[in-house]
């Protein structure tokens, strides 16, 4: 889909960009080609180049991305996805590649502030452009950090700004350390020694700032100090010509001290903080509402929970939530049976299905202290929906991250504000949003309702102005607390300060409440942290490369795919669903090798330049 937000600026000298709208600084398009000294003539045509330079991080808009199309979350149907997940593809035709994308952003980057300075304009103060030169600084570092989540090490330009047509870009990859090494002091020295706000707000919302750059300093840290890149004995051989090992080869555990310290510093900002919506009546007035709580994170602009975050308004994901019966694209993202079972139980806290008896995932090994029930009925009440319904014990007395975030078999599209829009689903074969009805179905049994706007309206249609998170404070606490776990500090008190924060927004008991036999056990903490990761950030990316950084996905991101049976037939109308619509069944089997730990270096790139290697595998 294209939209006013995705549009990208195509440089070749250079670009005067317009503002399209006066509420979004990324709402650029082109205009025409002019020499540098023309480009920077005014204080307009100066922002607008700062604003082109912004305009690639649209180039990974969230739900374009596999981050979050190609994980066990969600199954969609789309045609480029379903050739990443069956493992269709190599160096020669990468599915979602951004090498090319994020190095002409660098490119432009570094152009802007070389000639930054060019601009006589008055109306360019001197400490505007000061924190106009920040902001790009910060954009660049984000640039090679997201090229590194997906190629590993890369090329450090810098502030070189190379012939890209000639022998200047035969050039050899930095080692991952060298990298990691170069973002840290580019960070570090926005954080402190520059004039970047502490944060953006208004206007300027959405824009570089201390506490995006600390946030992506810990992420990149923490990645550093993953089993993917810390030793990891598979990469070893991935060498640059004269022999320089590209990874490390070598495991280092004081790189989760730095991971640690770089989440802790932004914590200790107080600038951010979970939100958390309270009851203000009734028994439990003056407590935490999970529910609303947990929503509101994907429904408040602005929110004190936001570090950084997609601006959209064309109605793209509403649109592929809404049942296709009410004139949507339902189907767009399909939650999966495997990130069903990963929610916990509002009860005990604990999380029911630890494992599956083979491989494929077809039988589930179920925590006999969790209080789960895997069949039968109990008549329940799913508080997001507010209605007693005959349900299937599987979807019974879960944790509230689950009912505000998918919608099953036996309930209806109960988020639209517009009374006609919430309809009874009937996503069996011949129901209203089955296969029968349309090619837009839900293919699992399931519909994903977290990131779903209640404002939205999908006949005729009626979008939102929304946000979709890149990076928001939850993560910064639990890598705080994951970094924690693997130096085996697990007597640290803000381990199960930040954990539980996490945990009671979300209406559970503490960790250790729930599970008092793990307070000792390293191993048990680590698999229990991976968890509550899954379940806290699922449908927003994080599991993509979570997996692949922990070395997981081998276990977790291949083999059978499951849903429920949506080939069952019931009665239409009847707002109820066929008994044999409840089995576990296979949705679709999926691919991953161990070369897709990291995305190929395009084969174009490779054969222009002579000095690059491949990736492992590739």
């Amino acid at each position: 889909m294209k939209s006013k937000y995705m549009k990208r600026i195509m440089f070749l000298a250079a670009a005067a960009l317009t503002i399209s709208s006066c509420d979004s600084f990324l709402d650029t398009s082109p205009e025409d080609l002019r020499s540098p000294e023309q480009i920077y003539e005014t204080y307009s045509s100066t922002q607008n180049a700062m604003f082109g330079v912004y305009s690639y991080i649209r180039d990974t808009y969230p739900f374009n991305m596999p981050d979050t199309y190609s994980t066990s979350d969600v199954d969609v149907a789309y045609t480029n996805v379903h050739t990443f997940d069956m493992g269709v593809w190599s160096a020669s035709s990468v599915q979602y590649d951004k090498w090319y994308t994020f190095y002409k952003a660098i490119r432009e980057a570094t152009y802007f502030l070389q000639n930054v300075d060019k601009c006589p304009d008055p109306r360019l103060t001197y400490d505007t452009r000061e924190q106009w030169k920040a902001e790009i600084r910060c954009v660049r570092a984000y640039y090679y950090a997201q090229l590194m989540r997906m190629y590993g090490p890369v090329i450090l330009l810098k502030d070189e700004q190379p012939d890209f047509s000639g022998t200047d870009m035969f050039r050899e990859r930095n080692t991952w350390d060298e990298c990691v090494q170069w973002i840290t002091e580019e960070f570090t020295d926005l954080i402190e020694n520059s004039p970047l706000p502490l944060k953006s707000e208004g206007e300027t919302y959405a824009r570089m700032n201390r506490g995006i750059a600390k946030a992506y300093l810990a992420r990149i840290l923490l990645q550093s100090a993953s089993p993917q890149f810390n030793g990891n004995s598979k990469y070893a051989n991935i060498r640059n010509a004269d022999g320089t090992p590209l990874f490390p080869l070598t495991y280092d555990k004081n790189k989760w001290e730095l991971a640690r310290q770089a989440a802790l510093s932004l914590i200790k900002d107080g600038n951010y903080d979970l939100v958390k919506v309270l009851y203000e009546s009734g028994a439990n007035m003056g407590e935490i509402d999970p529910y609303t709580s947990y929503k509101s994170v994907f429904t408040t602009s602005q929110n004190k929970e936001m570090i950084f975050s997609f601006l959209e308004d064309n109605g793209t994901i509403d649109k592929r939530l809404a049942p296709n019966s009410n004139g949507g694209w339902g189907g767009g993202y399909n939650p999966t049976q495997e990130i069903v079972d990963a929610y916990a139980m509002l009860e005990t806290g604990r999380f029911p299905i630890t494992g599956y008896t083979d491989d494929d995932r077809t039988t589930p090994i179920i925590d006999p202290d969790a209080g789960y029930q895997e069949v039968g009925y109990s008549q329940f009440t799913n508080l997001c929906e507010g209605k007693e319904r005959k349900t299937y014990n599987m979807f019974v007395g879960r944790e509230p991250r689950f009912y505000v975030s998918i919608v099953y078999g036996g309930m209806s599209w109960f988020i639209p504000k517009k009374a006609s829009e919430k309809i009874y689903l009937e996503m069996y074969k011949n129901g209203n949003n089955g296969p029968d009805a349309s090619h837009n179905h839900f293919t699992t049994g399931y519909n994903m309702v977290k990131l779903a706007m209640p404002e939205y309206e999908a006949s005729p249609t009626k979008n939102v102005k929304r946000e979709l998170p890149y990076i928001r404070y939850a993560e910064i606490l639990l890598n705080y607390v994951e970094a924690t776990i693997e130096l085996g500090e697990l007597k640290d008190p803000n381990l199960l300060t930040y954990w539980n924060a996490v945990r009671n927004r979300a209406g559970l008991k503490n960790i250790e409440e729930a599970y008092p036999e793990a307070m000792n056990d390293q191993d048990k903490l680590r698999d229990l942290i991976h968890r509550e990761r899954r379940v806290e950030f699922a449908f927003e990316g994080i599991n993509f490369y979570d997996s692949r950084r922990w070395l997981t996905a081998e276990e977790t991101e291949k083999g059978d795919i499951h849903g429920m049976n949506i080939q069952a037939k019931g009665t239409p109308g009847k707002e109820e669903y066929p008994e044999d619509f409840f089995q576990r069944t296979v949705i679709e089997k999926r691919v991953f090798t161990p070369s897709f730990y990291l995305f190929p270096i395009p084969q174009s790139a490779i054969n222009k330049n002579q000095d690059l290697v491949q990736n492992y595998k590739w």
